[in-house]
């Protein structure tokens, strides 16, 4: 088949004053193996030089649309207005700190020659504002290596949705890695939007798992950039408490066809949340030099029942009364850093 028969990729590429990293962004796009892409790229407004950055790159694929800020609430509008202006049949998601392998595109496009998949996700590799990749593997990628086939693939149909409503289930699918059918995609109306800065990918992936199957390669087909202007990290406070009102809502609704037992498990996973999620928010408190958010952070930590959990909420609780953050210690255990 020749390049120009095969399917049209959109790619959408939300982006804000990311003018150090939108370039090797898009740079990583022009270097895909498969050609027959557009880019969509849709600025929120930056205020630095993000918009001089996209505008260097010449290339008839790449567009960009430029809109007032609407904020990280509005995201899931954002990412629609971008579809609404793209053409593919399958559409991949890289915002504009993240970036791809050469062959991501290549590898994902062959998983759509069964007409029942309407996702295929892979593994996710962090890298650090400097673009420096992690030594070690990210324990979401343990945690996928010890999943049942049926949840990975989401055959039969359905299978995943329960675990991607579950606390644990948030990590099963990282955005930069997915290829997703547009086909399906338009028979739920598009990306979902729930009120509060709920991640869009949470109900957008659950609502497509109960439609159609899943493709999961266990390759690299995404880089998670990680520094401390992340969306994900910026709001670090709110998001998992409107990722959990979301869940909660969805169980309540019979589309996701969830059973009593399933309820129950869903919502006890996120009664641990704010011991779960107390080493990642000090972590993020320490870099900011919030010194007594982070030691409470670190306290819940201590109680999360792992000892993972125990000995790096004990390492930053002790860090965070002489003024010091772990991200040394990340880099020295082959994770990036947040710096």
């Amino acid at each position: 088949m020749s390049e120009s028969a095969k399917p049209v990729v959109s790619i959408i590429t939300p982006t804000y004053n990311h003018e150090h990293f939108v370039g090797p962004c898009i740079e990583s796009v022009l270097a895909q193996t498969y050609s027959n892409w557009e880019q969509v790229i849709i600025d929120d407004g930056s205020t630095d030089s993000t918009q001089s950055v996209v505008e260097r790159y010449k290339d008839k694929r790449i567009h960009c649309i430029r809109q007032e800020n609407q904020g990280i609430e509005a995201l899931a509008h954002t990412y629609n207005r971008a579809l609404a202006g793209s053409k593919g049949s399958l559409i991949a998601i890289l915002e504009g700190d993240d970036t791809w392998p050469p062959d991501k595109l290549a590898a994902e496009v062959s998983f759509f020659e069964d007409p029942g998949v309407v996702l295929a996700f892979g593994e996710c590799k962090d890298i650090d504002a400097k673009g420096r990749h992690a030594r070690r593997k990210a324990r979401a990628y343990h945690k996928r290596g010890s999943l049942p086939k049926s949840i990975l693939f989401n055959d039969p149909i359905g299978s995943a949705t329960p675990y991607l409503l579950t606390v644990k289930g948030q990590s099963l699918i990282t955005t930069s890695t997915v290829l997703i059918r547009r086909s399906a995609l338009d028979s739920i109306g598009g990306f979902q939007y729930f009120p509060g800065k709920c991640p869009t990918d949470i109900p957008t992936f659950a609502r497509l798992s109960r439609i159609g199957k899943f493709f999961y390669a266990p390759a690299v087909l995404g880089y998670r950039r990680r520094h401390g202007g992340s969306a994900t990290l910026q709001y670090i406070d709110v998001m998992p408490a409107a990722a959990e009102a979301f869940v909660l809502t969805a169980c309540g609704d019979p589309s996701f066809g969830l059973g009593p037992t399933e309820k129950e498990s869903i919502k006890e996973s996120w009664r641990s949340l704010p011991f779960g999620s107390g080493f990642p928010k000090g972590r993020v408190y320490l870099v900011q030099g919030r010194w007594s958010d982070a030691r409470l952070q670190f306290a819940h930590a201590m109680k999360a029942g792992e000892l993972r959990a125990l000995v790096g909420g004990i390492t930053g609780w002790m860090l965070s009364w002489v003024h010091l953050d772990v991200e040394g210690l990340f880099w020295l255990f082959g994770r990036v850093t947040l710096k």
